[in-house]
């Protein structure tokens, strides 16, 4: 049993998984390589091979393998550490002998000043020496100088001129170069406060700059000026309460360059020189846009021209943006963000294109395109109805805020798209029926019938007559946008042929609840309580012109009907088959027939129809004048040359 061999058998011990945590790799290769910069792409190469190497002379054991470059590791480390501890006494060493020489050196001067001084000395000597050394037993004498010849002295005042004509060159040398260099600091300085002033002259307010109080800014911003008390009750002469976003990027650094000249600082946030897009396209096709600056913004631009420039890119871009947060609540009038343009539709198949474009880009027109009237005058009104939203968001945040709820209250919409839908659906309703009312009246006075039109007033002509008084006392610009801001209304009011019937028409146009768009309301007032027009509503509300015009070519035949009833040189034999019908029919005593007449009024003109003695036919008076002939007869005399 004692030659037994006895083996313990354990188990292979398990992978400690703090040893790949990256805490545990980061002070591995610290204590190991010393530092991350000392760990290389090349030192790491070099070392693989050496690993390679080293495992293929040995006998392939991968037990052994690992156990002996465990140990190597740990050898290393451990004479890693060693060096480390030898380097720490080694830098005690040197500090403690330093220490003493200081030591040293202080008894020494300290018993050196204790003849003169004893008390001064007490507090700098050493323990020990107090105690082994009694005070003022160290002392000093001046020994005796040796004589200096004449030749000496003379050298040594020479040298010690030299020195200080040295010294005095190189003094003024330096106030030479500090005045020179003050003189140009002061030119600088001179040309940087000149255009300082320029840029106030210009009316641009200046300010400190929030993070750099040493440095001016500018305000890329508008002054405003005395406003109505109606609108505004005070003057407000504030800068213009734009959006936090751009309101922030509105101020400038005007920096001193080196030669001077003020540099504008824009900041980071500022992109490019930008500049609002209009334009009239039909199926993708450019017919008219409107004007661009003559050149992009450049540093080599004025300054007073730059800050325009830039306050001029900052504004359109704010308007763009507003535009895009109304065009999401206008898309039932036809308005439609695409492809980063908010487009609406304008007439003849053109619609308006409104983007946001770099300056200096070139457009691509069709020939025989038209002028840029219309897209710059829709530029022009988004910025004036913008800087009237500023103004107006001014004056709302001057008044006494509401009171204080858990949620803020909602940014409004600002009026730019609005007012320009509206004036564009009611300039296109009052054209409409104009052009309808102007072919009836042609058609009427081709059958020697009266028909008189009468425009009473329309909102579209007082933005024309802006010098004219009104109730709003203000400039031109303000008196335009506050009559571009209200709806619009036109009232127009014409006589029917029987001069007994008068109709007044009244438009209006509202893309808000309740009208939706235009409404159309008809009034109508007859002094004839027989015909049929009094039997008709007094106030009648038509919801599009195509109904307007079915109605006003219905009455008209009415009125006509009623007007030829009361003609003496009719027969009268011939009345009315119904008040709601526009014929007359009769029996005929001298030839026992039922003779009729009928009226029609479409948008070709008036017709009538008649059947006599069995015989049918028809007669008509055209809308336009082109279609009108050499020969063209009364209503009255047809009728008296068809019934006998």
């Amino acid at each position: 049993m004692a030659d037994q061999l006895s083996v313990s058998l354990r188990a292979w011990p398990p992978e400690d998984k703090t040893t790949e945590s990256l805490p545990y790799l980061i002070a591995r290769i610290n204590e190991q390589k010393g530092s991350f910069r000392n760990v290389t792409e090349a030192s790491l190469e070099e070392e693989i091979r050496g690993v390679k190497q080293g495992e293929s002379g040995e006998s392939g054991n991968p037990g052994d393998t690992a156990i002996s470059r465990i140990a190597k590791d740990d050898q290393d480390g451990k004479a890693q550490g060693d060096e480390l501890a030898l380097a720490r006494e080694d830098i005690i060493k040197h500090v403690g002998e330093a220490y003493n020489a200081s030591s040293h050196a202080l008894d020494l001067v300290s018993l050196l000043l204790s003849i003169n001084g004893p008390k001064a000395a007490e507090t700098t000597v050493s323990p020990f020496i107090k105690a082994a050394v009694p005070f003022g037993s160290l002392g000093t004498e001046l020994m005796h100088q040796t004589q200096q010849s004449e030749a000496e002295k003379a050298s040594e005042d020479l040298v010690s001129l030299g020195w200080r004509m040295n010294s005095l060159a190189r003094s003024a040398e330096s106030l030479l170069n500090s005045a020179s260099r003050l003189e140009g600091e002061i030119e600088r300085e001179t040309t940087y406060w000149k255009e300082i002033l320029k840029v106030k002259a210009k009316g641009w307010p200046l300010c400190r700059l929030p993070r750099e109080r040493h440095t001016l800014g500018v305000r890329l911003g508008f002054k405003e000026g005395t406003t109505p008390a109606r609108l505004f009750p005070k003057p407000l002469t504030h800068a213009l309460a734009a959006h936090a976003e751009f309101r922030d990027r509105g101020l400038a650094a005007l920096r001193r360059g080196t030669d001077g000249a003020i540099e504008l600082d824009l900041g980071r946030r500022w992109r490019r020189d930008q500049r609002l897009r209009v334009r009239l396209s039909r199926n993708g096709m450019i017919w008219a846009t409107s004007e661009e600056p003559t050149a992009p913004f450049n540093d080599n631009m004025p300054l007073t021209q730059s800050l325009l420039r830039a306050r001029n890119s900052l504004f359109d871009e704010e308007l763009y943006h507003e535009l895009s947060r109304e065009a999401r609540n206008l898309v039932n009038h036809g308005v439609r963000c695409v492809d980063g343009s908010v487009r609406f539709p304008y007439k003849d198949g053109l619609q308006v294109e409104v983007d946001l474009v770099p300056v200096g880009g070139e457009e691509r027109l069709v020939e025989g395109a038209e002028d840029s009237t219309v897209p710059e005058a829709v530029t022009m009104a988004l910025r004036i109805l913008l800087s009237h939203a500023h103004r107006a968001n001014l004056w709302r945040r001057s008044q006494p805020p509401p009171p204080i709820t858990d949620s803020p209250p909602p940014r409004p919409f600002y009026a730019l798209l609005r007012p320009i839908l509206e004036f564009h659906q009611h300039e296109s309703a009052l054209k409409a029926i104009r052009e309808l009312l102007g072919q009836l009246k042609r058609a009427m006075s081709a059958a020697d019938l009266a028909f008189l039109i009468k425009e009473n007033f329309s909102s579209l002509g007082s933005l024309n007559a802006l010098d004219e008084p009104s109730e709003f006392q203000g400039s031109k610009v303000e008196t335009l946008v506050n009559r571009l801001l209200r709806p619009h209304h036109s009232q127009l009011t014409f006589h029917l042929p029987s001069n007994r019937t008068v109709l007044a028409l009244n438009i209006r146009t509202s893309i808000f609840p309740p009208t939706f768009g235009t409404s159309l309301q008809l009034s109508t007032i007859s002094s004839n309580p027989d015909s049929g027009v009094a039997r008709m509503p007094q106030t009648l509300q038509l919801p599009s012109i195509e109904k307007f015009q079915k109605h006003i070519f219905y009455i008209t035949s009415l009125d006509i009907i009623s007007a030829l009833q009361a003609a003496p040189d009719l027969p009268s034999w011939l009345h009315p088959r119904s008040p709601y019908q526009a014929d007359l029919a009769g029996k005929n005593p001298t030839t026992e027939h039922k003779d009729q007449l009928a009226l029609r009024i479409n948008d070709q003109g008036l017709h009538m129809d008649w059947t006599v003695k069995d015989q049918t036919g028809s007669h008509s008076w055209p809308a336009s004048d082109s279609d009108m002939g050499e020969n063209v007869r009364s209503l009255l005399d047809v009728i008296k040359e068809k019934i006998r």
